[in-house]
């Protein structure tokens, strides 16, 4: 079976990069290496996360004989919400249009959602050659971008972004499948298409490929941690964070609590890794505070250490409605590691998991007291954190490692095929 898998903004498998993999690119190697199919990523050259190109050029990688990468060339952007990444998108889609035709046809497309333009290429490519295609439903667009708008003002962004909204709808309309990282978005994709669940769609969470690095990375890692005076037998209460640094997040509570924190002597380290939109600003925010670090983007390896040397994984979204269906990468990766939750999302799926399975804390999303409150309350109880290890590593095994949901996902797609002859 041929395979076109369809992403971007994503790390890319390819020597240079140190990042860890995501969703395609975790999939693209799982049925590469555990199956006979072979498999096309389609990418971009550019990375997101470093915001520089791996390829100068439309480049075609032979990773292995059953798993190649096209990585398509467009102009760069410095940050995450600009003008420059929209053309970005428009450039990689109509080249992605271009090449595809040259392609031998696979047996079936996953594009991922967004990008709406590369979901529309892939869907009405699959659509005139009699191809399914999968969405791959993983982030709620463009309600993104009316969440961040005041309640009222909302309805007036509603009327200006209809016809993304128009465009959205008929992609989830003609698509094969959906798939959903919750059944919440399962169900808000159903929505969309105004169509009931088929055989076609499914829900797979996203999940987590653990120990993407040699042992010699390892082994600088600590190093650079060591260096930092960081530690894995410091007697202090980590919280680590890492993600981009933008503006689904709310690091001004955070940084408002760690002042408080400090200025009470509570033994708290809070480290923010990550580059994007706000990290200028919340630098120079951070820099009196000795009890908070952002170290910038970490590779896999650095993350890794940070993992094993911290107590607790920080949420800090604001809660709205995308967040809140969904278990977000970053909380399945600190479970990976054992590690409690620090959540704004008590009212959502990854609310509802910490809660029935007292494996984190919440606090209100805006409330610098309702977050001190909790940190106090984790320092308090630092003795006991390390006991609920064993049940969040269960939980991590069980429904979020990569080897078990990617097995699912990969006989999901070869039961589509076969339903769609």
């Amino acid at each position: 079976m041929n395979i076109w898998l369809v992403t971007i903004g994503e790390p890319i498998i390819n020597p240079e990069n140190k990042l860890r993999l995501h969703r395609t690119g975790i999939l693209a190697k799982y049925i590469s290496e555990q199956t006979n199919h072979n498999v096309i990523f389609w990418t971009s050259t550019f990375s997101h996360f470093t915001k520089r190109h791996l390829y100068n050029k439309d480049t075609r990688v032979e990773i292995s004989n059953q798993l190649k990468i096209v990585a398509i060339h467009g102009v760069k952007y410095k940050r995450n919400i600009s003008i420059a990444r929209i053309i970005n998108h428009r450039q990689i889609a109509t080249k992605f249009r271009t090449f595809i035709k040259k392609e031998a046809k696979p047996d079936i497309i996953v594009v991922s959602f967004p990008t709406l333009e590369l979901c529309e290429a892939a869907i009405y490519f699959g659509k005139s050659n009699k191809i399914p295609v999968l969405l791959d439903y993983r982030d709620m667009w463009p309600e993104v971008f009316v969440d961040v708008f005041p309640k009222g003002f909302r309805f007036i962004m509603n009327k200006i972004f209809l016809p993304l909204f128009l465009r959205t709808e008929k992609v989830f309309i003609i698509a094969t499948g959906i798939i959903g990282i919750t059944d919440e978005f399962l169900n808000a994709g159903l929505n969309r298409a105004k169509r009931v669940k088929t055989d076609f769609d499914s829900v797979f969470p996203l999940a987590y490929l653990k120990n993407q690095f040699s042992e010699n990375e390892f082994v600088l890692a600590e190093k650079f941690w060591t260096d930092m005076g960081i530690g894995i037998n410091d007697k202090i209460v980590r919280i680590c964070f890492f993600g981009t640094l933008g503006y689904q997040f709310d690091f001004e509570t955070v940084l408002e609590a760690a002042e408080e924190l400090s200025k009470e002597s509570i033994s708290v380290q809070i480290i923010i890794c990550g580059n994007g939109d706000k990290f200028t600003t919340l630098k120079k925010k951070a820099a009196n505070l000795k009890n908070v670090i952002l170290p910038g983007y970490m590779n896999a390896a650095q993350i890794g250490v940070l993992l094993k040397v911290s107590d607790i994984g920080l949420c800090p979204y604001y809660p709205n409605p995308a967040f809140l269906k969904s278990i977000p990468g970053k909380a399945i990766e600190y479970m990976s590691a054992g590690l409690p939750l620090l959540s704004t999302l008590e009212k959502g799926v990854l609310g509802r998991i910490i809660t029935h399975n007292d494996i984190g804390y919440h606090y209100d999303c805006g409330n610098t007291n309702s977050l001190i409150n909790a940190i106090k309350q984790i320092v308090n109880e630092a003795a006991i954190l390390k006991i609920k290890h064993k049940v969040i590593t269960k939980i991590f095994s069980e429904e979020f490692d990569a080897q078990v949901v990617y097995k699912q996902y990969t006989d999901h797609l070869e039961k589509v095929v076969i339903l769609f002859q």
